[in-house]
């Protein structure tokens, strides 16, 4: 499963990518896309600096010993990316419309404080 966040912001530059949750022979990987460094000036005058950028999360993919190295080169990094993106979308596409419209009729009923 791919998990994705678009439009993410921090004060911190994130890293291309990350292994995390290494359990099991399981792991998720967490790549950063479209890395953008932007400024902005606060209500005091103060110049900051901060990045926006998307996330792709390969949740619970098998871990190996070589997985960093993959994800350090730079074609091995786009071929995971690219996987992660067709993912995500095979997975929004085998989301039935009924199972769609009954997810926005509970968050309106949610939102309205009844039922639709």
């Amino acid at each position: 499963m791919v998990e994705v966040n678009l439009n993410c912001e921090s004060d911190i530059k994130p890293s291309k990518y990350m292994i995390e949750n290494i359990l099991d022979g399981k792991c998720d990987i967490v790549l950063n896309d479209n890395i953008q460094k932007k400024t902005k000036t606060d209500e005091d005058g103060q110049t900051k600096t901060y990045y926006i950028y998307d996330i792709y999360r390969i949740v619970k993919n098998n871990y190996r010993d070589t997985l960093d190295n993959d994800l350090s080169d730079k074609t091995g990094f786009s071929v995971w990316l690219n996987f992660a993106k067709e993912q995500y979308q095979n997975q929004a596409e085998t989301v039935s419309i009924e199972e769609r419209l009954s997810t926005a009729e509970a968050v309106i009923a949610e939102i309205l404080g009844g039922e639709v």
